[in-house]
């Protein structure tokens, strides 16, 4: 899933905004605050400039930027990982069992095998490679 936070373009400092007595206060942090995929720059402006909560609120947008993250559920992506790495490790497989195979006709079928386990592997190793 995509969220996208406010942070400050200069020190990469993530801005948290909070209601302190009367007035609500600008502050930085690590962690972002985070907003929906949909969120954009003027639509946030905008929010600040009409809702009650924020008035008062000064923000320096020209030094601001809304950047987008993968929110991304730990357990998934490890489960994920796992089950991408399977063929290439049943390529490895089937190339070694290759090699220390001395029969020609068995090692033609071995071939078929590990022709469609580099197309899966291909694959496997694209979507692992954009995945974070």
């Amino acid at each position: 899933m995509k969220v996208k936070a406010l942070r400050y373009k200069d020190t990469k400092e993530f801005v948290q905004v909070e209601q302190l007595g009367e007035e609500p206060q600008v502050f930085t942090s690590d962690l972002p605050e985070v907003q929906p995929e949909t969120a954009t720059l003027e639509l946030m402006k905008k929010i600040f400039e009409d809702e009650d909560y924020y008035e008062g609120l000064e923000l320096d947008w020209e030094r601001l930027e809304l950047v987008e993250f993968d929110l991304i559920e730990t357990g998934v992506v490890g489960a994920d990982i796992r089950n991408k790495l399977s063929p290439p490790k049943g390529l490895v497989s089937m190339i070694r069992a290759y090699f220390n195979e001395k029969d020609a006709e068995k090692k033609t079928k071995l071939q078929k095998y590990i022709e469609a386990a580099m197309e899966q592997t291909e694959i496997s190793v694209k979507y692992l490679s954009e995945l974070l």
